[in-house]
């Protein structure tokens, strides 16, 4: 019998991990039994198994993948290049989210197992991490150099402005995903106007 090749295995886990993701999206993590997932993905029960042997890995592959469709471009990809100070940035990010609403859910779902489902709070917790430390890497030489702050008040301004960021991040998915009328536009507004402070 011929050998998989691991490009044939993880195109597989892509496929499966998408699949259980809008299991997820419709049902939520409790609710997505492992047989709709199954069902949803058109393999054995087996084939299935023998890429994900749990649940569990199923929910926390699809949680890292809809945080890292999102957050990935943060981490310094040309598309993510400096486009001006930290308001364009912010609402690049925001327009992203915009763009994948099945990723932006996919974040709200994540965090509201996060509160308590320890693994799903690490996945969260490391991904927001990750966008923290990235907007100190960015926007630390910015300070000094555009804002023109000695480096110890850079360090605080864009420790402060970090925490800002994932107040905006945090604050978009959840309204626009639960708040009726949610505006886009004026809450990209919104953004602007923090980041510009």
């Amino acid at each position: 019998m011929p050998r998989v090749s691991q490009q044939y295995k993880d195109e597989r886990r892509r496929e499966i991990v998408a699949a259980a993701s809008r299991c997820f999206l419709e049902h939520g993590f409790e609710g997505a039994s492992m047989h709709r997932i199954i069902a949803a993905t058109g393999l054995s029960a087996g084939a299935l198994y023998n890429h994900f042997p749990s649940k569990q890995e199923l929910v926390l592959a699809s949680a890292r993948t809809a945080l890292d469709r999102v957050l990935d471009p943060v981490e310094g990809t040309d598309e993510d290049a400096p486009g001006g100070g930290p308001a364009e940035w912010v609402t690049g990010l925001l327009e992203r989210l915009a763009g994948d609403p099945a990723a932006t859910r996919l974040l709200l779902i994540t965090w509201g197992g996060a509160v308590s489902e320890p693994a799903l709070a690490a996945v969260a917790g490391e991904h927001l991490g990750r966008v923290r430390d990235r907007v100190e890497e960015r926007y630390g030489r910015w300070a000094v150099e555009d804002l023109g702050l000695d480096p110890e008040r850079a360090r605080e301004w864009v420790a402060m402005f970090a925490q800002a960021i994932l107040s905006v991040l945090q604050g978009y998915v959840v309204q626009s995903c639960l708040l009726p009328g949610f505006d886009h536009d004026a809450y990209l507004d919104y953004a602007r106007t923090l980041a510009a402070q």
